[in-house]
């Protein structure tokens, strides 16, 4: 099942990049396709203007609003649902996959997010009053907790009801009426027993279960790894375990999640803390083909074999870009100084290596 993801103008093509690839490094039934489609702002002529500091009359920023039937959908979720229907018939999408527009814009009701008949919208602004912690967690964890919920077939906006709760319980379907209850959702990374039979009787794809778990329990793992452990400042060990992830088990066994080729990269790094230089890579390409195609399960040789032409190509930019993009999300994740043991360093005609001694690398296959 596809969830397709747009953005309104305002919302950064970086973090709309960093929120795609967070989803995307957790195998599963669920594929994340992010589009950078740039809407028509004549067409949609609520997206001429954005005001980053424009409010509601909210009583409080950190309280959401009632919804009111008689109203109907209030008139900031009709503009954005507008925009899921326009690239459903515009793009020809199934009808059974999910859109979701992230947009730092605020809504009526000063709601995280809202679902109805498989579009979406999610508020990417102003996480700075509810956590300190990178706005893709929690923007990640709306999108899949959207989607759940509409294949849970939940009712939302009129509760109480016995699956969406008004007293936080720490599950997945939390109400959240006072916004800052979000983190501990967040830090359970839970499902209660009256959601779980609800899926249940839905017959939702186990498969979709087991990924939206393992989103919600890698999200968990970085948040308490920020709140724990974001004064260390020496090196601890890495593994790579059997099932091809990056662990550092002295850490909460927090994960590096990279997609196939970055994951690529770095593995070949550790293999070789001796260090290799650009123009050296190429007498490794058998190497690194072999290590693509154990990480990688979507790409077809031809594919594999492209990219890593590229990758070897000491004239061309992919290895550059690769690499920066690696140690920008090694960096985000695990912070200074402790993050500059694990990027890839070096500098141009010298060897490019990870700083890790060899006595904290374990790699088991």
């Amino acid at each position: 099942m596809k969830v397709h993801l747009i953005k309104t103008p305002e919302y950064s093509p970086e973090d709309f990049r960093d929120v795609s690839e967070l989803l995307n490094s957790f195998d599963g039934a669920l594929e994340f396709v992010a589009s950078e489609y740039e809407f028509d702002k004549e067409q949609f002529p609520f997206l001429q203007k954005f005001y980053p500091d424009f409010k509601f009359k909210y009583e409080s920023d950190i309280k959401k609003l009632n919804f009111n039937k008689e109203l109907g959908l209030p008139l900031s979720w009709r503009e954005l649902f507008s925009l899921c229907d326009f690239y459903r018939t515009t793009f020809n999408i199934n009808e059974t996959d999910f859109i979701i527009v992230l947009t730092i814009r605020r809504n009526a009701l000063n709601w995280f997010s809202h679902c109805e008949n498989k579009n979406a919208f999610v508020h990417t602004g102003d996480w700075e009053y509810f956590t300190d912690a990178n706005p893709k967690y929690p923007v990640a964890h709306q999108i899949v907790e959207n989607v759940m919920q509409s294949l849970m077939k939940l009712d939302t906006v009129n509760i109480p009801n016995i699956n969406v709760h008004t007293d936080s319980r720490g599950c997945m379907n939390d109400f959240c009426q006072n916004k800052g209850q979000i983190i501990l959702k967040l830090r359970t990374a839970d499902i209660c027993p009256d959601c779980i039979e609800k899926i249940q009787e839905e017959n939702i794809d186990h498969n979709i279960v087991n990924q939206v778990l393992k989103i919600f329990e890698g999200i968990r793992n970085e948040l308490l790894f920020k709140q724990k452990f974001k004064k260390q400042v020496t090196p601890v060990p890495i593994t790579i375990n059997e099932r091809n992830q990056i662990i550092l088990p002295q850490l909460g066994n927090l994960e590096i999640r990279l997609n196939p080729l970055f994951k690529t990269l770095y593995i070949f790094y550790l293999r070789h803390t001796e260090g290799v230089r650009l123009n050296e890579l190429n007498d490794f390409r058998s190497e690194l083909l072999s290590l693509y195609r154990r990480l990688s399960v979507a790409d077809n040789n031809q594919t594999i074999e492209l990219r890593i032409t590229d990758l070897v190509n000491p004239i061309g930019g992919s290895f550059s870009q690769k690499k920066s993009k690696l140690n920008k999300i090694i960096t985000d994740l695990l912070g200074e100084p402790l993050a500059k043991f694990y990027r890839i360093e070096g500098e141009p005609g010298e060897p490019f290596k990870i700083n890790l001694p060899n006595k904290l690398i374990d790699i088991r296959y």
